[in-house]
């Protein structure tokens, strides 16, 4: 009964003011429409890109999306832009204020957006008075981003040159010693392959004393046999550690060349899924939402405030 009575007075009160409240209403109408025009708020036009990221190496647990957003909000991509655009300018801030640059991050912040989709990819949005500057504004924040992931890729390939060339240069130095070593073996003790000289000589020698008549030329071979003896061990060993070195060494060179490859590469690191258009609608302000919105909140403030009206005056009668 409460709520038939609540609702009864209601309609009662509507009814008695009803001219009233449509005069109020078209007041906040036109008004809410002149205030929202383009003479009192500067239309605003959006521009967007989605994206999608490509030949990025992730760094630490960050997916690639996750680091692209990253790199999107540096400050090096907003001073690029804010140099470009003469954002300052653009703002109406004074580059000389005290708190330019916070305002000014303040208000790039509000106009460049950047948010990851559910399906992985980043959207650029850029809202700005000038329809085609904000898409060429999208269009740079694209530029800028491949050239900044850019230099963070040959940075990171060219720490991994500088160590993969040190590690070249010593495994370089240590088979040019193994290599003089042997050299000196071959050159002063005559041994060339350890393994078919020692056959040989040892084929030689038993041949030579199996046979009397020939013993007297086992004198021949025997300087052979005293220098496989005396450097054959250490021969064979630096030779396969040789071995061993330059494979080392061939591999190192490999990595080295696939990184100077890193770094010399220009690639691209997004593939532009859909490019920025220049916008032939403005997207703020949204005129009838203002207005709709006006015109309610007015009309439910008259109506709240004729209800404690009426109330007064109907306590002031019973008095």
């Amino acid at each position: 009964m409460a709520e038939y009575k609540n609702n009864s007075e209601l309609l009662d009160l509507l009814l008695k003011w009803w001219k009233h409240l449509l005069g109020v209403a078209l007041i906040a109408l036109v008004l809410s429409a002149i205030f929202s025009s383009s003479f009192i708020i500067t239309p605003k036009y959006k521009s967007f890109a989605v994206l999608y990221p490509a030949n990025i190496i992730p760094m630490g647990n960050e997916t690639p999306t996750e680091q692209m957003l990253q790199v999107l909000e540096s400050d090096v991509i907003r001073d690029s832009i804010t140099n470009m655009y003469h954002l300052y300018d653009t703002y109406g801030i004074k580059k000389d204020g005290a708190s330019a640059k916070s305002s000014l991050i303040k208000q790039y912040q509000e106009s460049v957006i950047f948010r990851k989709t559910e399906y992985e990819s980043v959207v650029i949005e850029v809202v700005d008075k000038d329809p085609v500057q904000a898409r060429d504004m999208v269009a740079s924040i694209v530029f800028f981003f491949n050239k900044k992931e850019r230099f963070l890729q040959q940075e990171k390939a060219m720490e991994l040159v500088k160590t993969l060339d040190t590690q070249v240069l010593r495994k370089r130095a240590e088979m040019d010693s193994m290599e003089a070593i042997l050299t000196g073996i071959r050159q002063n003790y005559g041994i060339l392959d350890y393994a078919l000289q020692t056959e040989y000589a040892t084929e030689r020698y038993l041949e030579v004393i199996s046979t009397p008549s020939r013993k007297m030329n086992a004198k021949e071979i025997e300087p052979l046999l005293d220098a496989l003896k005396e450097k054959g061990g250490e021969f064979m060993s630096l030779n396969e550690h040789l071995w061993r070195v330059r494979g080392g060494y061939n591999d190192l060179k490999e990595q080295l060349e696939s990184a100077q490859r890193d770094v010399e590469k220009n690639l691209t690191y997004c593939n532009v899924i859909t490019n920025p258009i220049v916008a032939d609608k403005k997207s703020y302000p949204i005129r009838w939402l203002i207005v709709t919105v006006s015109v309610l909140s007015t009309l439910l403030l008259s109506v709240l405030f004729l209800s404690i009206a009426e109330n007064f005056r109907a306590k002031d009668i019973e008095h």
